[in-house]
């Protein structure tokens, strides 16, 4: 990851070892490497880098300077095979006024502390709370018992949208972690489920789905990126990079 993030901030993409028939999209689309937004980037504020040695993904989350000076958001999700080739190169990247520089110019270094053994959970643990998150979105009806509300909070690229008097993003007041997929919401199902990298030392889980909006008049759907932090069993923070993705699309991936 830290080659791929240098050759691409260099220009210098073609150092990138992709397999001959890598896999390469951001915000769901398939690009070219030096047509992403990485080609924008003037620096790189804040980072932190998570990787699976069972699935052989990693992933990144990085706050970068644009180059206007602007703050923006990127996700980057490799897969790397034998010969230390990359087959996916996963994307998403938020550079909207949304953005709020002072979390991604300064991320969290508590989301990527390892954990005391008594607060971990296993992998399959950790998957299942995940998967049963994203069936909260689409069914509306979380376990509370999946999250520490006392201090739980979801961020959307940076921006809070929990526990606060007004959600910005999504309307209304910020609920807890738990509230806030309850009750009337214009989202769901949620699709295309993956989790590709889980870190049990670290309580992580980075996890995807294709969040349909199905009440829109035209095709719509968010393209949720997502890492939870999950401390004694119980979810405290969420860290969620969403774009709106207009039309059909998929993620792809599927393997």
């Amino acid at each position: 990851m830290d080659g791929f993030i240098k050759a691409m901030t260099s220009g210098k993409t073609v150092a990138v070892p992709l397999a001959q028939d890598a896999e390469i999209r951001e915000n769901t689309k398939v690009v070219t490497l030096d047509s992403t937004t990485w080609t924008q980037v003037k620096a790189i504020r804040s980072s932190f880098v998570v990787a699976d040695v069972l699935t052989g993904n990693v992933v990144s989350r990085v706050g970068v300077e644009l180059a206007d000076g602007k703050a923006g958001y990127i996700s980057t999700r490799l897969k790397v095979v034998a010969g230390r080739r990359v087959t996916d190169v996963e994307m998403s990247a938020d550079t909207s006024p949304r953005v709020v520089g002072d979390y991604v110019w300064n991320l969290d270094p508590k989301l990527t502390a390892v954990l005391p053994p008594e607060q971990r959970m296993t992998r399959v643990a950790l998957e299942a709370l995940a998967r049963r998150y994203f069936g909260g979105l689409s069914s509306h009806q979380p376990d509370p018992a999946d999250f520490d509300d006392a201090v739980c909070n979801r961020f959307h690229s940076g921006q809070q949208v929990t526990n606060i008097a007004r959600n910005a993003v999504e309307g209304g007041r910020g609920m807890t972690c738990s509230e806030s997929n309850t009750g009337d919401r214009p989202w769901g199902p949620a699709g295309e489920q993956r989790f590709p990298v889980i870190d049990t030392e670290r309580g992580l889980v980075f996890g995807v789905t294709l969040l349909h909006y199905l009440r829109n008049p035209t095709p719509s759907q968010m393209y949720v990126s997502e890492v939870f932090k999950v401390v004694g069993g119980r979810i405290v923070k969420i860290d969620n990079i969403g774009l709106m993705m207009q039309g059909v699309t998929t993620l792809g991936f599927a393997h």
